[in-house]
C-alpha cells in the first residue's frame, strides 16, 4: 500500500450503517449454523475493534458466554503483541456441535485474525470449529484467515489498495472507502492506515 491517508480520506460509518452490517453478519452466520446443525458456545471479541459488534451479536444469538482477547500489531518488532490472551479460560470443553464466533471490527490483511485463531486452537484444541466475522473486510484478503469453518463480513473494502479503480467498479466496491467505526479515534486510525505505507 503506497497511499498516504489524510482525514479527508476517512469515512466515518454511521451507527445506522453499523446496525445494518451487524444484521447482515447475523443472518449469514445464522444461516450457516442452522444449515450445519451448530450452536455458538462462545463469542470471542478481538478487542478493541470487535467489542461493540461482539456484544450486539451476543444478544442477537442469545449467547451469554463471551471470551475476550486483545492483540496489537507491533510495528517495531513486526510481531503481534498479546495484551490479553486466553489464560483466564478454565472451561475448554467444546462439543462437536458447538463452535466459537470470533468477531473483529476491521479486517485488512488477516494477520491479527490468524493469530487469534491460533490462540483459540491452542486453548480449545485443533478440532475446534471457528466462525470468523468482521464488520469491514478487505476484498483481496477476505479469505486469508485459515482453519475456519466459515467466514463472512458486513461490507467489503479496498483498504489494502491492491485493487484498481476499474476492478473495484466491477466488484461494486468503493475504491476510496477508508472505514472508521463511530467509536474509533480518527487520529489513531490515520496512524494505523499509514504505518505500513512508508
Amino acid at each position: 500500500m503506497n497511499k498516504v491517508y489524510t482525514k479527508k480520506d476517512l469515512n466515518i460509518i454511521s451507527w445506522k450503517k453499523i446496525d445494518e452490517l451487524i444484521d447482515k453478519i447475523h443472518l449469514d452466520v445464522l444461516n450457516y449454523i442452522e444449515t450445519n446443525n451448530l450452536k455458538i458456545k462462545y463469542i470471542c471479541s478481538v478487542m478493541r475493534g470487535g467489542g461493540v459488534p461482539a456484544i450486539k451479536l451476543s444478544h442477537m444469538f442469545n449467547v451469554i458466554d463471551m471470551l475476550l482477547m486483545q492483540l496489537k500489531s507491533n510495528i517495531e518488532t513486526k510481531k503481534i503483541d498479546i495484551k490479553i490472551g486466553l489464560e483466564y479460560v478454565k472451561d475448554t470443553n467444546i462439543k462437536n456441535d458447538e463452535c466459537i464466533l470470533l468477531v473483529d471490527g476491521n479486517h485488512c490483511t488477516g494477520r491479527t485474525a490468524n493469530f487469534a485463531v491460533n490462540l483459540l486452537r491452542e486453548k480449545f484444541g485443533e478440532n475446534v470449529k471457528i466462525i470468523y466475522v468482521a464488520l469491514t473486510t478487505d476484498y483481496t484478503h477476505r479469505y486469508s484467515v485459515k482453519n475456519l469453518c466459515y467466514t463472512t463480513w458486513g461490507i467489503l473494502t479496498n483498504s489494502s489498495k491492491e485493487l484498481s479503480k476499474e476492478e473495484c467498479e466491477k466488484l461494486g466496491i468503493n475504491y476510496d472507502f477508508a472505514p472508521v467505526h463511530p467509536w474509533e479515534n480518527v487520529e489513531e486510525e490515520l496512524f494505523e492506515l499509514n504505518k505500513y505505507s512508508a
